[in-house]
């Protein structure tokens, strides 16, 4: 199969998609990037940014729109929309990938706190035992082996409080 030759198997695998590092903040809207895909050696940085970590940026940021615009530019560049309308534009002339990615996650990424606050939310999200309207679960009585909600299916009386005070003695 020609697609498993090279490196393009290990970017198409789950966990090489996991260990990306670059987690835009909230009020990145667009983030485009231009290069040269034959170009001498100043930009051949953000070109191998591209083929490695391109993505892993969209697996990331889903919903951040991602654009390349390839052998349109003179120097290489990355440009940043945030919502609030304003642009962050970086030169990326003469920089590695490793550079790029440092820039990248020192100016727009999540700090480590917000993203140890993030997956501490996530974890709390997806407590099992909770239920509620909130929760993935409405009712006790989904849970297997629990019994059955008295909404769907009438309770016996000795379940009831009723039946233990108000049985006839004959």
């Amino acid at each position: 199969m020609p697609f498993m030759h090279g490196t393009m198997p290990l970017r198409r695998t789950f966990f090489y998609l996991q260990q990306g590092k670059i987690k835009l903040r909230d009020n990145v809207t667009v983030f485009s990037m231009g290069y040269h895909r034959k170009g001498e050696g100043s930009q051949s940085g953000a070109r191998e940014f591209v083929f490695w970590h391109w993505a892993q940026l969209q697996y990331h940021n889903p919903n951040v729109q991602l654009v390349k615009d390839v052998d349109k530019v003179i120097t290489p560049y990355a440009k940043a929309f945030l919502k609030d309308g304003r642009e962050v534009l970086f030169d990326l002339e003469g920089l590695n990938k490793e550079d790029i990615e440092r820039e990248l996650i020192q100016t727009l990424g999540k700090t480590e706190l917000v993203l140890k606050r993030e997956s501490l939310e996530r974890m709390a999200e997806l407590n099992p035992a909770s239920f509620g309207t909130q929760c993935e679960r409405q009712c006790m009585c989904e849970v297997q082996g629990q019994h059955p909600c008295t909404a769907l299916l009438h309770a016996p009386e000795v379940m009831t409080g009723k039946w233990r005070w108000n049985h006839n003695l004959i």
